[in-house]
This record gives C-alpha cells, sequence and structure tokens, in this order.
C-alpha cells in the first residue's frame, strides 16, 4: 500500500515528519485538519496517512498570519479565498522552518517548543476557565493563577484576553462536538438527525450553554472581530438545524413553519432545561429525556399533524 504515493518522498511526510519540519505540534495539525484549515491527508491504512507539501505550506501560512493577529476563523477564508482564486496556491515554497544544524540553532528550537507548549498551556486554559465563568466573568489574572506564571507571560502571546477567546472558541466547540456531529452526518432522515443533535448536547449540557453564553457576549461587544465570532458561532449551531427542519417540510414531515424561528426555539428549550436544572436538582437529563424529546420533536410534527 501506498507504493505509488511515496515515488517521491520528497513529497509526501508522515505526522512525525510534518510536526518536525514545521515545528507544530501534531495535536495543532489534527485540529487544523478537523476545522478545515488544511486538507484531509491522504491515507493509505487505518493508520497511515501521508501529507503532502501543500501541508507544509499553509502551516507556514497560518503561523505567519497568527502572528499578524489575524484569528483562526479568518485565516481559514483567506486560505479558502486564495485557494479558489489560484489553483496552485500553495505549491510554491513558504518561509518554512527547517531543523538547525547548529547548537546555536538547536537552542532556538528548543526555545520555540517551550514557547509554543506555554502558549498551548494558556489557550487549554483560557478554554476551560471560559467554558467554567463566561467571557466576562474570567479574569487574565484568573488565567495566569492557574497556570503559576506572570501576566507578562500572558501578554508575551496574547495581546488581550480578547485574543485569546478568538482562538478559544473553535477549540471548544470543536472538543464538545466533533464525534456528535461525525454521527448525525451519516444520517439522512431529518427526524432522527435532530433527535440526535439533542442526544449530543444532553450529556455536555453545561458546556453547550456556555458556548451560547460566549457567542451572546461576544455579539454584545464594541469590537467586531468578537461581534463576528459569536454570530458565526452561535449559527455554526442554529444554521444545521434550520436546515433539518427545512428538509422535513420539504418531505412533508413537519408543518410549513419558519425553520430560523424553529431552530432558535429548539436551542432555547434545550439551553433553559439546563438552568432548569440548576433550579431543582432532581432534574436529570435521563430521566426527563422523552419530556424534551416531546416538545422539541413533537411539537414541529404536531403542527403538521392538526393542519
Amino acid at each position: 500500500k501506498g507504493k505509488g504515493l511515496m515515488e517521491n518522498k520528497k513529497e509526501w511526510h508522515r505526522i512525525g515528519k510534518l510536526e518536525s519540519l514545521s515545528n507544530v505540534p501534531r495535536r495543532t495539525i489534527h485540529f487544523y485538519v478537523k476545522q478545515e484549515l488544511l486538507h484531509k491527508p491522504k491515507k493509505t491504512g487505518k493508520t497511515m496517512a501521508y501529507y503532502d507539501s501543500k501541508h507544509l505550506h499553509k502551516l507556514s501560512y497560518i503561523k505567519s498570519a497568527k502572528l499578524q493577529g489575524l484569528p483562526l476563523i479568518a485565516i481559514k477564508q483567506k486560505i479558502a479565498d486564495l485557494e479558489s482564486s489560484n489553483q496552485n496556491a500553495f505549491t510554491s515554497h513558504l518561509p518554512v522552518t527547517f531543523k538547525g544544524q547548529n547548537p546555536s540553532d538547536r537552542k532556538k528550537r528548543k526555545r520555540k517548543m517551550a514557547g509554543k507548549k506555554t502558549r498551548e498551556l494558556i489557550l487549554d486554559a483560557g478554554s476551560s476557565l471560559f467554558r467554567e465563568k463566561g467571557y466576562k466573568a474570567t479574569k487574565i489574572s484568573d488565567i495566569t493563577k492557574s497556570l503559576n506564571v506572570g501576566k507578562g507571560t500572558f501578554y508575551f502571546y496574547f495581546p488581550d484576553k480578547k485574543a485569546l477567546l478568538l482562538e478559544c472558541v473553535p477549540r471548544i466547540f470543536f472538543d464538545l462536538f466533533s464525534k456528535g456531529w461525525d454521527r448525525i452526518r451519516n444520517v439522512e432522515d431529518p427526524l432522527r438527525r435532530l433527535e440526535l443533535r439533542a442526544e449530543t448536547v444532553t450529556p455536555v449540557l453545561k458546556e453547550f450553554c456556555a458556548i451560547i453564553q460566549l457567542s451572546k457576549e461576544a455579539m454584545e461587544d464594541d469590537d467586531q472581530r468578537l461581534q463576528q465570532l459569536g454570530r458565526k458561532t452561535y449559527l455554526s449551531i442554529c444554521d444545521p438545524i434550520e436546515s433539518d427542519i427545512k428538509k422535513g417540510i420539504e418531505l412533508g414531515l413537519f408543518a410549513p413553519i419558519n425553520p430560523k424561528i424553529a431552530a432558535v426555539f429548539m436551542i432555547g428549550i434545550i439551553e433553559n432545561f439546563y438552568y432548569l436544572q440548576t433550579i431543582d436538582k432532581t432534574f436529570h437529563p435521563t430521566a426527563i429525556w422523552e419530556d424534551i424529546r416531546s416538545l422539541i420533536i413533537n411539537g414541529i410534527r404536531g403542527l403538521k399533524h392538526k393542519e
């Protein structure tokens, strides 16, 4: 397997080699692939995947764009624009960091790797605290105290808390829902898709509501970058639900209601159930799942039956 693929060994790399050449951790590379900043590698087996030179050039581009302060959402759009306007984008040589051959280069590389580790730790801590406390309630001092570092360390990697949030939200979203969305992707029936969406959210209800709250806080911020992030995050939850409802209407399963309003209504039901749990601890997701299902699913279907 992979014999033809590896004819030109200089063009194809395993993940370890790509990690070494780009100085980007494999966890981050996998994250970029999931977020579609990078195209999928060529697979020649269950555990055999190969990355081409475009992956290397894109990683270099992403690193440069991040240094300029661009959020991942904007970088993803720029990559898409470049590739749509030029089929040969990212095929020419771009600045890439290769392994050094002398002691000074090795020292520099070690410092860079240590810096990347610190940056990843800040992102992890920020993601956790934003989920737990919300954007407004989370202070930079909360993040630095949790890592036992000074504020100067935080500001070395991020200009402010907003810049950190811009990178944390896609990570939070991916960590919570990527596996559940993969299940839904293979289901055609819109009714079952809606059920699976609710089932996916139920075990992580607190975190789901945290993302909704982060979206609202971002949309209310004066910074246009955060407003855009808030809208994009909320729509990334709302749009798939709206699409399922629209398909259900087309198939005659649901009444001809406004799909967007119905989608927002469904999100509201799930979100408010979390607050109900905080009021009355006797309510538990597994115990009243059928009631939620009836409100969300049969409510839409019931309108159709009444006509």
